[in-house]
């Protein structure tokens, strides 16, 4: 399983790259098209579409890798595939704006470079708050992968110690069943000893009786005898 996880995880970060790659060559050709006229400009802005719709299957991609992620790291991930979903709309509201200009730029002939600088300053200062806006996410992602990192280091020690105590607690059991076993046999000892004193004592009361009634018998004869 981790060597799955670990696979799951580098395919993550190719499709990663694939497609922040694909957003950095749109955003390219979005501020190129302010450079463009004409015919150039529409083919340009195929061209961007194209590679738009591309990144959007990218970004699929991704997001497949992401909801396949563990519960723990998966919240980092979709804080960064918002990430990319706000970069891929900002540069579609931009291709939008650029084909909605089409007609206009076609029939002025686009010849006002005043204009041309205006729009390019609004399109660099956009991309500059769609930065500043994935700088923070990525920044937020690294937080949250921190503590999900920090959660499961703490499960992991969780789980030791569980472990430790569980092996303790057998221990204990172990040791308790072995007390009681050496408990029940000092008992029968205890019995055994009880017993043979009994015997030893009976043993001896027999042989003072023995003992008497042998005295008896010799006294007895010796009665018999001076009287005869």
């Amino acid at each position: 399983l981790p060597a799955r996880d670990c696979a799951k995880g580098e395919m993550l970060a190719e499709y990663t790259r694939e497609l922040q790659a694909q957003l950095d060559a749109v955003y390219a050709k979005t501020r190129a098209l302010d450079d463009e006229f004409g015919p150039a400009r529409r083919a340009a802005i195929t061209r961007c579409e194209a590679d738009l719709a591309a990144a959007r299957e990218a970004l699929g991609a991704v997001e497949l890798e992401v909801n396949a992620l563990p519960r723990s790291e998966r919240a980092a991930g979709l804080e960064e595939l918002k990430a990319h979903k706000a970069k891929i709309a900002a540069l579609a509201a931009d291709l939008k704006r650029a084909v909605v200009s089409l007609p206009r730029d076609e029939l002025l002939g686009r010849d006002d470079p005043e204009e041309a600088a205006t729009l390019r300053g609004e399109r660099e200062e956009a991309h500059a708050r769609l930065l500043a806006t994935h700088d923070r996410t990525r920044a937020g992602t690294r937080k949250l992968r921190d503590a999900a990192r920090t959660v499961a280091e703490t499960e992991e020690i969780g789980a030791a110690i569980m472990g430790d105590l569980a092996a303790q607690r057998q221990t204990l059991m172990h040791s308790s069943g072995v007390l009681r076993a050496t408990a029940e046999r000092l008992d029968r000892s205890r019995k055994l000893v009880a017993a043979i004193g009994r015997r030893a004592w009976q043993s001896r009361m027999i042989m003072r009786v023995m003992i008497a009634m042998l005295a008896v018998l010799v006294l007895l004869l010796l009665y018999f005898m001076m009287a005869t």
